[in-house]
């Protein structure tokens, strides 16, 4: 049992390191923005959602690939919209992650943050896909998560995400006075441009 959550710890640790990735950009914003609680909550809802496709992935993706193939180019362009709508969205934003003031961080609604972490991840249907290649190196490492219960195993990958983002999150925290607005600014305008180009090479060349 303690075997299973700690590999789907840290799967789902590694698998969510990658900066160029939506929710990641999200709980960046709200780290520079100094909304701490509002980025982990965002992390949470992103957490619960890539538990439930890991489980999916572990319960039967391989199956629905074999049964229907052109769901991994759906499943391909559909990723790459998002990715390209949400670096539009940061590169041409303004003001979007400028330090919030008190009452902005009391009147915070972290219900919205969950369900837009959940949302990101939950209607990305290529995220099954990216688990199913990692449940591929795990068993190719020795390590076969159907020998236990799966729910031990997605409780240990969500675990994992959310310590990763918030670990993300204390350092931003502990950096972001060194940088001003403006500057701030720059580096979201930066991680847009970043999405744009995932969005190019997930579409050309079938990387999530």
């Amino acid at each position: 049992m303690i075997t299973h959550l700690a590999a789907g710890f840290v799967l789902g640790w590694v698998g969510s390191m990658p900066i160029a990735g939506a929710v990641s950009i999200f709980v960046f914003q709200r780290g520079l923005s100094g909304r701490l609680k509002a980025g982990l909550s965002l992390s949470v809802g992103a957490a619960v959602a890539e538990a439930l496709w890991c489980l999916v992935a572990m319960l039967g993706a391989e199956q629905i690939m074999t049964r229907w193939p052109a769901a991994e180019g759906i499943a391909k362009v559909v990723g790459a919209i998002i990715l390209l709508a949400l670096g539009l969205f940061f590169l041409t934003r303004k003001s979007s992650a400028l330090p919030v003031d008190e009452d902005t961080l009391a009147t915070a609604n972290y219900g919205r943050d969950f369900w837009l972490g959940f949302s990101l991840v939950g209607g990305n249907i290529s995220v099954p896909l990216n688990w199913l290649a990692l449940l591929t190196v795990a068993v190719g490492l020795g390590f076969h998560p159907e020998t236990a219960s799966p729910w031990i195993f997605v409780t240990g990958v969500a675990l994992g995400i959310v310590a990763w983002f918030a670990l993300l999150l204390k350092l931003l925290d502990t950096y972001r006075t060194r940088f001003g607005p403006e500057k701030i600014q720059w580096i979201m305008r930066g991680m847009g441009l970043l999405l744009i180009v995932t969005a190019i090479v997930t579409y050309f060349f079938g990387g999530v």
